[in-house]
C-alpha cells in the first residue's frame, strides 16, 4: 500500500500550512479578510473550474504571491518544495527592485515567455481578481489588466484546457462590462505594508 506520508496530498498540505504561515499578517482591502483567502480561491478555481490537477501548479498557486509578498525565497521555496515550484512561482511573481512601469513590462514579457501551466494559473488568479472587484473602485484597473494579460495569452495558449480556461475569463470580462460597469475614481490603503501588498496583487 502506498505510504500515506510520502503522499502528494501531504506536499499539498505543506504548501498550506506555509502559505498561510507567510500571509498570516495581511489582510485584503476590505481590512478584515486574511488575505489567505485570496490564494485559496485562486487555487480552487484553477482545480475545480479550470480542471488543472498538475500536482506541482497546484502547490505553486497555493505560493504564487510568497516571494513578491512576503520575505520568502526562490531557494527556500526549491528546499521544500522542489525547484519546479520554486520555477513557476517565481515566474508568478513581478520583480518589485523595477519601476512600476518596467516592472509590468517585464512581468507580461516573462508570463508570455512561461510554460502554459503557469499562464493557466495565472489566468486563475485574474478571475479571482475580476470576480472579487466587482462594485469595488479597483475593478477598472483590474479590467484592464485582465484584457491585457488575455490578450497576450490568447497568442501563446494552444491546449484544450488552456483556451477553455481562457475563454472562462473573456467571458467573465464581457459579462462584468455589461452588467457592472467600473466606478470612477481610485482608492488608496493606509492600513500598512500587507493591506498595500495585497490590494496591488489583487489588481495585477
Amino acid at each position: 500500500m502506498p505510504s500515506e506520508l510520502q503522499s502528494p496530498t501531504q506536499s499539498v498540505l505543506g504548501a498550506v500550512r506555509y502559505a498561510a504561515s507567510r500571509h498570516r499578517h495581511q489582510m485584503l482591502s476590505d481590512g478584515y479578510t486574511p488575505y489567505i483567502s485570496h490564494v485559496f480561491r485562486v487555487t480552487w478555481i484553477l482545480r475545480d473550474h479550470f480542471n488543472v490537477d498538475d500536482h506541482d501548479l497546484i502547490i505553486a498557486t497555493l505560493l504564487h504571491d510568497v516571494i513578491e509578498d512576503t520575505p520568502a525565497t526562490q531557494n527556500e521555496i526549491a528546499k521544500r518544495f522542489g525547484s519546479k515550484v520554486a520555477g513557476y512561482v517565481k515566474a508568478l511573481t513581478k520583480d518589485e527592485r523595477l519601476p512600476k512601469k518596467h516592472r509590468e513590462k517585464e512581468y507580461l514579457d516573462k508570463l508570455v515567455q512561461a510554460p502554459e501551466l503557469v499562464q493557466i494559473a495565472k489566468l486563475a488568479d485574474i478571475f479571482d481578481n475580476l470576480s472579487a472587484r466587482i462594485g469595488t473602485l479597483k475593478l477598472r484597473r483590474t479590467l484592464e489588466n485582465a484584457r491585457r494579460l488575455t490578450a497576450a495569452f490568447s497568442e501563446t495558449l494552444v491546449s484544450a484546457k488552456g483556451r477553455r480556461a481562457l475563454y472562462s475569463v473573456q467571458q467573465l470580462i464581457s459579462e462584468i462590462e455589461s452588467t457592472h460597469p467600473p466606478q470612477a475614481g481610485t482608492h488608496r490603503s493606509t492600513n500598512g505594508k500587507g493591506r498595500r501588498r495585497a490590494e496591488n496583487l489583487q489588481g495585477k
